[in-house]
């Protein structure tokens, strides 16, 4: 008794002194145990008779065994021997052995760490109180699950499949199950994969060991209905006893599954007449037993109870067979729901699609990261191919070199996809060629029909460029562009708004105004100070150098507003723009959520016209300016971008009038009194990502535009490489002009090209 650790005896002490513990039998000299009479707490209309209705004692005598590893082992606690089986929250077990509570949700050692032997035994005292008055299971929450804690074997399945089985007819099946093996034979653990479904065909079992070394079979069967024809349900509970076979036949005859049973493992039986001794062989079993209530946590009826068979011959399936049986857990297969559970996100039948544009680090993340919660993309399109500098940031893992010699991304990342129990095609395509040049069909089957938004991780300007072409705007869903600036530090995410409307393009001309109006975000996006690292030789082979760390600090915040947009839906009333600032430290980072209304859109009577986009901030500026001006004509400049690929202007600031300017009722001149030096250092600040693209004024009444606006225009578009344009507010529409330099051959041409624009109907 000396040499036990000074551990167990602090336990026992601990114990005397719970206030539940009534006396306490040492046997440690003996077996390393002691006997805790423990106070059940009943009723006072039951501490008279000393016993509960359904057996429970006034006190009841706790068996606790310690071992000599306590305490970094929780010792083992029993009833007594002839305690009643039927009380839910049993442990499974031999019936020859004495049955144990499930005292505790968790692991036994973990609670030991946080509460000490002292609150071992409250939760005792607690389960057999409940047990006394019958409220371990409380109906109100369902089926309590027959207890299958800390089992070694498991049968892997997806449970929604095997539910979808059961009839009123009852019945079985047959499925594939592989089986895996940790250990040895003295101590080992075994999980059965269950596949799809299995005809037992004669040459079945010559048929699975050539397919994979070893026989698998899951075997599951359901109740049906009574002779009087009303379901069979089970409404007993009665822990798990099973021991071997012929327990287990008696527990499918509790159950209402004998028959069945008997009809479907006889057939096995059979077929595993002609196996040659030593082939490695191992029969699943699922009872799908149907329960008075619903299962807590299941969404149905139907439990699962599964069980593992060692079968060295024929015989050891026979109903008076002694081989041993092990109790299985149930292990969810991989799937969508599963993922979906265990992201805390609403399970959805048929998730949305959605297409990932662009399978490098950004795009990868976000889709494995898509994917873990069920919500992996449908369809991944890229050009390149994994090579080795792409694993310091990528989302996938290396293969062999040999494998990996002609790895394309978007076949490697939809792989992954696919893993996770997910449809997913990968596509070797450039993205901006196939939004450029694409057909109809090669659109549709980059995103068939359903996908809710393109997401481009591409980081490419041209792809942007690309997806507002006009052919492809009309046929695409809408877009959701992320990238990373200043060597990941700032994190953005632009969602286009209904019908297209903002576009991206609107969107990244609104976040260079939102960067050049942050001191923070100025400093960083702006300072030409990105560092690139060869990885090869040539102009081609250089890359941002960047951490892996630094890179995915911010994709989880965007996956996660992703997975949202796709849970709930398109937001019906506008774009937006958010953006992430990381610490150069990683230990923090904030966020700013910018609505985007839709943009006005301005037209020209020419097809070939450039069309003018409007932010509505701009909009709401300048019709404050005309309420401040109202008598009189005013304006001011325009700040925003010229897209030549989209021959679209996108006006998203303005730059007031100097103080100079003259405002009459019938005309605006723009004064020139420190504007150049404002202009100068409006380009400064954003890097010249936003410039000066011609002047706005308005009109007291709906006219058309004058010739001093004509004027305006020429001397405009004499002045810069692009077209002018020439904003006119009435108080109806806007309108105007967009005019530029022509290249005129001889001096009969016109010196400039004009268009007039005006604005679309909402």
């Amino acid at each position: 008794m000396s040499t036990l650790p000074p551990a167990i005896f602090r336990a026992v002490r601990q114990i005397m002194a719970h206030p539940r513990v009534v006396r306490v039998e040492n046997n440690l000299d003996r077996d390393m145990s002691i006997v805790v009479h423990v106070d059940a707490g009943l009723g006072s209309r039951w501490q008279a008779d000393g016993v509960s209705p359904n057996g429970v004692k006034l006190i009841e005598p706790i068996m606790v065994r310690f071992s000599e590893h306590y305490p970094s082992n929780c010792p083992d606690v029993c009833l007594r021997s002839d305690f009643d089986r039927s009380h839910p929250h049993l442990l499974p077990g031999s019936p020859d052995e004495p049955p144990r509570p499930c005292y505790i949700d968790g692991h036994p050692h973990d609670f030991l760490r946080l509460r000490g032997m002292h609150g071992v035994i409250s939760q005792v005292a607690d389960w057999l109180e409940k047990a006394a008055s019958a409220e371990l299971i409380n109906p109100t929450q369902g089926w309590e699950p027959v207890r299958r804690d800390r089992l070694d074997d498991y049968v892997e399945v997806d449970a929604d499949i095997l539910r979808a089985l059961v009839d009123r007819d009852g019945g079985g099946a047959f499925f594939r199950a592989p089986f895996t093996m940790i250990g040895d034979r003295k101590s080992r653990s075994l999980c059965c994969h269950v596949l799809e479904r299995l005809q037992l065909r004669e040459d079945v079992a010559k048929t699975l060991f050539s397919q994979y070394n070893q026989i698998g079979i899951a075997v599951v069967v359901w109740p049906g209905r009574s002779p009087a024809g009303e379901e069979v349900v089970a409404s007993t509970y009665a822990p798990e006893t099973v021991t071997n076979v012929k327990e287990l036949y008696e527990r499918a005859y509790s159950l209402g599954l004998l028959k069945q049973l008997e009809t479907f493992l006889g057939l096995v039986r059979t077929r595993l007449n002609s196996v040659p001794s030593g082939v490695p062989t191992v029969i699943a079993v699922a009872l799908l037993v149907r329960r008075p209530l619903e299962v807590i946590g299941q969404g149905s009826r139907i439990e699962i109870l599964p069980y593992v068979i060692e079968v060295s011959n024929s015989d050891d399936l026979a109903t008076a067979s002694l081989s041993p049986v092990r109790l299985a857990a149930h292990r969810d297969a991989l799937s969508p729901k599963l993922l979906s559970t265990m992201a805390g996100r609403k399970v959805i039948a048929d998730p949305p699609k959605w297409t990932l544009l662009g399978a490098g680090s950004v795009g990868s993340k976000l889709a494995i990261h898509l994917a873990r919660e069920g919500r992996g993309p449908g369809t991944v399109i890229d050009s390149s191919l994994m090579r080795p500098h792409n694993y310091s940031r990528h989302g996938l893992l290396p293969q062999s070199r040999f494998d990996a010699l002609n790895d394309v991304k978007a076949q490697a990342l939809s792989h992954s996809v696919r893993m996770l129990g997910q449809a997913c095609t990968g596509y070797y395509t450039d993205v901006a060629w196939l939004a450029a040049a694409g057909t109809d069909e090669e659109w549709k089957k980059a995103w068939p029909r359903g996908t809710q938004f393109l997401v481009d991780a591409t980081g490419s300007p041209s792809v942007t460029d690309a997806l507002c072409l006009s052919n492809i705007a009309r046929s695409r869903p809408r877009v959701v562009e992320t990238c990373l600036f200043a060597g990941g530090l700032i994190a953005y995410f632009g969602l286009e708004g209904p019908g297209i409307n903002p576009n991206v393009q609107d969107l990244a001309a609104e976040s260079y105004r939102i960067f050049t109006n942050d001191d923070t975000l100025r400093g960083l996006a702006f300072n030409g100070t990105g560092e690139l690292v060869a990885i090869g030789q040539g102009c081609s082979t250089l890359t941002a150098r960047m951490s892996d760390a630094t890179l995915s600090a911010s994709i989880p915040a965007m996956a996660n507003k992703l997975a949202g947009l796709l849970d709930d839906g398109e937001p019906e009333s506008s774009g937006e723009i958010m953006i992430g600032l990381v610490e150069k430290n990683l230990l923090g980072q904030s966020w700013q959520c910018n609505k985007v209304e839709a943009f006005i859109k301005l037209s020209g009577d020419d097809p070939s016209a450039p069309s003018v986009r409007i932010s509505r901030r701009v909009v709401s500026v300048i019709d404050q300016t005309i309420e401040a001006h109202s008598d009189v004509e005013t304006g001011g400049v325009l700040i925003g971008r010229f897209n030549e690929s989209t021959n679209s202007f996108h006006v998203v600031d303005l730059i007031r009038a100097p103080s100079d300017s003259k405002f009459t009722a019938t005309l605006f001149s723009l004064g020139t009194a420190g504007l150049s030096e404002r202009i100068a250092e409006y380009v400064d600040h954003s890097h010249g990502t936003l410039y000066p693209i011609g002047t706005w004024h308005n009109h007291l009444s709906d006219s058309a535009a004058s010739r001093t606006d004509l004027a305006t225009g020429v001397q405009l578009a004499f002045g810069q490489r692009f077209p002018a344009v020439i904003l006119i507010r009435t108080p109806s529409i806007f309108h105007g002009l967009v005019v530029e330099q022509a290249h005129a051959e001889d001096t009969n041409e016109p010196a400039v090209t004009v268009a007039r624009i005006s604005e679309e109907e909402a």
